[in-house]
């Protein structure tokens, strides 16, 4: 909401900016100078903080600048709720205020012309480009702990302004009084300064709603072209990754760094057959329609209300303009068709999963079977010490086979970016699923790789089913698990028994992962 609310954003970081660069006492401050002192030195730091935050947080010029005026006001309206003396000092004061965000850079040359013509016929062209002098070398100042040098400059501008105002009557020698006539005008100056400033920031308000929308607009197309640049050096990466596993053949198993051996190779038994059968029902029944989105703006509803463009409207509107702001944005949705299911297996073979490998191979073989049922695309990775594929995209296990699981470690990430690469699963549409056979017993450094994966799973539509082969009752990985799927649509499925059930329980956890994130990608 920051562009909806460009004044109450640019206040919030005003303020924030005072917390960054503001890092000294100002009890201390107070006490070291005098009062008209400490009231330079306070008018100063506005537009020193301003400065800093321009340089170092551009993105952020446009919030300022829409606020810069009404802060101003706001200052003025208190300085008379207070009954402050008005006189050159006053006038300075707004010059410090107003002119000097100029050279600070929250503020346009144009925004202030009439403000700085009112302010040099009062105080003159050589005052006035003193006073510039003293606010340029002030927001120069970068040790923001250490205000002994703005101390200085503090001094510097009372010196100024009290020569001023001797000179003009304004401040008589001691047991003098006021000329009064000089005070009335000088009260006339001041009432003119804030009307020159409520139609500068009027003016303003105008403006920076279109700088504001620009900002708005081109960060999102940087973030837009940022993402996509970052998904495209991803796939390419992912992809390179698939091809170095994928073309490898199974009976290259030891090149792969993996000590895992084909120990069995059989036809799959009429229950598991019926198995395949019934899990190809169940992903048929959950596979979803990937939903195309529209951003669509408007003069009238429906959608969500742009403030910001209802503000902008109301001040094109008392100028005069025909310009009407959208003000109205909401977000088309349709169903594309894409009915492919693609399926990504991985199994963890490090030594704790040796137990898990003849229901798994069982498991290998039923998705296999029932993505071809159903025209989908299945792809297996074995992971330990190395990666190997058993599964190729577009292939078919005709056999039941068991691998051993002897390996000592589990290298994750290049697992998952190898199915990623040859499935597409992450920037592709339709149903997709990932299913992890794994206890989630890594080392750190996978541990948050897998977490990450997970996530990116999630955000991008991909269903994920968790194995762990584990008992229901205990599990004393669960922890390990818990930390990986946490806050995402994750399924994870423990109590496994013998293949055939085995099968069954997955392909109904498979379909309630599936329908689960088709329900979150539409809501």
């Amino acid at each position: 909401t920051l562009f909806d609310w460009p004044r109450a954003s640019g206040a919030i970081f005003h303020e924030a900016l005072h917390a960054r660069y503001s890092r000294y006492s100002l009890e201390a401050a107070q006490k070291e100078l005098s009062n008209y002192e400490f009231q330079a030195f306070m008018s100063l730091e506005e537009s020193r903080i301003e400065k800093h935050g321009v340089d170092n947080f551009p993105a952020n010029r446009v919030f300022l600048r829409s606020c810069a005026l009404e802060i101003v006001l706001h200052d003025y309206q208190q300085q008379a709720d207070e009954h402050a003396a008005h006189g050159v000092r006053s006038i300075a004061g707004l010059a410090a205020l107003t002119c000097a965000r100029v050279d600070a850079g929250s503020l346009n040359s144009e925004d202030v012309v009439e403000i700085k013509e009112i302010i040099i016929e009062h105080l003159g062209e050589t005052v006035y480009d003193a006073l510039r002098e003293i606010w340029i070398k002030f927001q120069a100042h970068d040790n923001h702990t250490n205000p002994t040098y703005l101390y200085e400059l503090a001094r510097e501008w009372e010196k100024i302004l009290s020569q001023l105002a001797k000179e003009t009557g304004e401040q008589p020698e001691v047991g003098m009084s006021a000329d009064k006539g000089i005070l009335v005008l000088v009260d006339a100056v001041m009432k003119e300064l804030k009307e020159a400033i409520e139609e500068a920031a009027s003016n303003v308000a105008i403006a920076t709603g279109d700088d504001v929308q620009e900002q708005e607009q081109k960060e999102e197309w940087q973030e837009v072209v940022d993402l996509r640049s970052k998904a495209a050096r991803q796939k390419r990466e992912h992809e390179q990754v698939a091809h170095d596993v994928f073309s490898a053949s199974t009976a290259e198993i030891n090149s792969t760094g993996s000590g895992s051996t084909l120990k069995e190779t059989r036809s799959p038994t009429p229950a598991e057959r019926a198995a395949a059968v019934k899990i190809a029902q169940l992903l048929e029944k959950a596979k979803y329609r990937e939903r195309d989105e529209t951003e669509i703006q408007s003069i009238l509803p429906p959608g969500r209300l742009r403030t910001r463009a209802v503000v902008q409207q109301a001040a094109y509107k008392e100028q005069g303009s025909m310009m009407r702001p959208e003000a109205w944005r909401r977000t088309m949705r349709k169903h594309t068709d894409d009915p492919t299911l693609k399926v990504g297996v991985m199994v963890d073979i490090s030594g704790s999963m040796s137990s898990a490998m003849q229901p798994m191979a069982a498991t290998a073989w039923a998705m296999s079977e029932a993505a071809r049922r159903v025209q989908g695309r299945c792809a297996m990775v074995y992971y330990g010490a190395g990666v190997f594929p058993t599964l190729k995209p577009g292939q078919h296990l005709d056999k039941v086979n068991v691998y051993t699981a002897p390996d000592p470690t589990e290298k994750f990430d290049k697992a998952f970016k190898s199915l990623d690469g040859s499935l597409g699963l992450l920037q592709s549409t339709g149903a997709r699923l990932l299913v992890v056979v794994s206890d989630g017993v890594y080392t750190e450094t996978e541990l948050e790789r897998a977490r990450h994966w997970v996530k990116e799973c999630d955000r991008n539509g991909v269903a994920v089913l968790w194995l762990s082969y584990a008992s229901e009752g205990y599990n004393p990985h669960r922890g390990y698990l818990q930390k990986i799927t946490e806050n995402t649509s994750t399924q994870v499925l423990e109590n496994i028994t013998d293949p055939a059930t085995a099968a069954l329980q997955i392909g109904q956890a498979a379909a309630k992962a599936l329908e689960k994130i088709g329900r979150k990608n539409a809501a």
